[in-house]
């Protein structure tokens, strides 16, 4: 077995569910099958997150990327820098061309980037923008504030850059961007084809054609894989590593990843007002074992970013204690008065409740609700675990005490977009209803600085105001593992941010 490790930190510089379908006839020439778990509902990078999988198959590109060390490095810029705080200056790399044959150059840029803003809400939210427009052979941003996360933000596949002068209306079919290959067909919830790229800026691709499968069912992408009907997959559960580990046709990849399980606690009603209770529940959490039950590389963490940042272990994390809870419980006013082994007040027993939904039972959000619950009960906290069809109305609202975040902590290789996202007072998706002052002004902070190490600091102080008021409870991270037919395909990659796995370099072994 060729088995790769990718140890990875946080650094930068700022300069079907079911069987798969039967394959499509293969392209004269070489031609790779390989499946991804998650598709969106159709091509068109403006629309929803759709554009993740653009950049899983080399097809879409953005100014500047994140490589596997995340670190910033062009695709269509090759050159860039902060002007001002509120500037910034990217220069078009020469060559570059959509896969129709027309120039993608400053004017290109500009009006892909204004129709991202326009059909996505994320757009604005994401970059601050107060104007772009083309100057030579460059493109100018001028952000309405300092922003300091810009530069990450844009490296979000909703930037993909596209062709607009031509008719968009059937982008969600076949969007016509800058990468390696050409989408040429697609099926929704199924496949898609594409081609290479003959004009492409970085050279042939290692591949004459592909078909990309949506395989939302990690079982069946493993089955797949191993009959031969793919020649690569994306993610592979703990459960069917042993399929391909220790044999020699397959080679096995594995990347610390910025995705985390956690749980939001409705900070805004009892019992998690209280500071004890939230402090007690995060003591009962046994994280390491959790991370044993799951399997497959993931790690426990006890904090809101994962062991892919550089600074999580200068954290003082949560660790599994059960004499703390217990101390924490009686700060609280709960002890075991009566002997049932729960702990209680005014005669009512601590019960806690974590809001699932019924997909939830499909995947290792049970596994991880039932161990949770059971390594919390051993502290005298009772766990209920109740289903709903309608979690995200009912979290939206905040009727729940806890319930599952699945996130990508750093999914542009910077942590604001997080921060900003999950733990600002007035964030879209502070579920939890958290507020903390000095916390706002941390994530504040972040806007004005642009320094990388400076940037890392702040994040460090932040995740600790986090840590310290026990806002959520940080169950484990992800590692990504991405598996090949090792006879088949060399130079396959796998990165800590997991909307990347195909390159242009992925190419048939020899």
């Amino acid at each position: 077995m060729k088995t790769k490790w990718i140890s990875l930190l946080l650094t930068g510089t700022m300069l079907f569910a079911g069987a798969v379908p039967a394959l499509a006839e293969e392209a004269a020439g070489s031609h790779l099958n390989f499946g991804i778990y998650w598709f969106g509902d159709d091509l068109d990078p403006g629309n929803g997150w759709n554009g993740w999988t653009l950049t899983r198959a080399a097809v879409g590109e953005t100014l500047i990327t994140v490589n596997e060390n995340l670190e910033f490095v062009g695709q269509i810029a090759d050159e860039w820098e902060a002007v001002d705080d509120t500037t910034w200056k990217f220069h078009i790399r020469d060559g570059v061309t959509f896969q129709n044959g027309n120039v993608c150059d400053a004017q290109a840029v500009v009006s892909s980037i204004q129709r991202s803003l326009e059909v996505n809400e994320r757009g604005q939210t994401n970059l601050k923008l107060a104007s772009v427009e083309a100057d030579g052979d460059s493109v100018i941003f001028k952000t309405e504030e300092p922003y300091g996360a810009f530069l990450a933000n844009l490296t979000e596949p909703l930037f993909v850059i596209v062709d607009t002068s031509v008719d968009t209306s059937n982008f969600g079919n076949e969007p016509i961007c800058t990468g390696a290959y050409k989408v040429t067909s697609f099926e929704p919830d199924v496949s898609f084809d594409a081609v290479a790229y003959d004009g492409y800026w970085g050279g042939k691709p290692g591949f004459d054609s592909i078909t990309c499968y949506d395989i939302t069912d990690d079982n069946s992408r493993a089955m797949a894989l191993q009959s031969g009907e793919l020649d690569m997959m994306q993610r592979v559960r703990a459960l069917d590593l042993t399929l391909f580990e220790g044999n020699d046709d397959y080679e096995v990849q594995y990347a610390t990843g910025t995705r985390e399980w956690f749980l939001f606690m409705n900070t805004k009603a009892a019992p998690f007002d209280d500071i004890n209770v939230r402090k007690a529940f995060n003591s009962a959490v046994n994280y390491d074992a959790l991370a044993t039950i799951i399997g497959g590389g993931v790690a426990g963490v006890g904090s809101p970013f994962p062991p892919s940042a550089t600074f999580y272990e200068d954290l003082n994390r949560w660790t599994y204690d059960p004499e703390a809870a217990a101390s924490y419980l009686e700060e609280a006013g709960y002890t075991d008065s009566d002997g049932d082994g729960y702990v209680d007040k005014d005669g009512e027993n601590l019960v806690v409740n974590i809001l699932m939904t019924s997909s939830d039972t499909e995947t290792n959000n049970n596994t991880l609700g039932e161990a949770v619950q059971s390594q919390v009960r051993e502290c005298g906290i009772d766990v209920e675990l109740t289903l709903t069809e309608n979690l995200t109305d009912e979290r939206d609202a905040g009727n729940f005490q806890l319930v599952f975040g699945n996130w990508q902590t750093l999914s542009t290789g910077d942590p604001q977009w997080f921060l900003d996202q999950v733990f600002r007072s007035d964030a879209t998706d502070n579920y939890g209803g958290y507020s903390d002052e000095k916390l706002d002004e941390l994530i504040a902070s972040l806007s004005t600085t642009f320094d990388v190490n400076e940037r890392m600091d702040l994040a460090k102080q932040a995740s600790q105001v986090i840590i310290d008021d026990a806002f959520g409870c940080y169950l484990v991270s992800v590692t990504n593992i991405n598996v090949c037919n090792a006879n088949k395909v060399k130079n396959m990659s796998t990165f800590p941010i997991d909307y990347y796995f195909l390159t242009p370099q992925t190419t048939f072994a020899e």
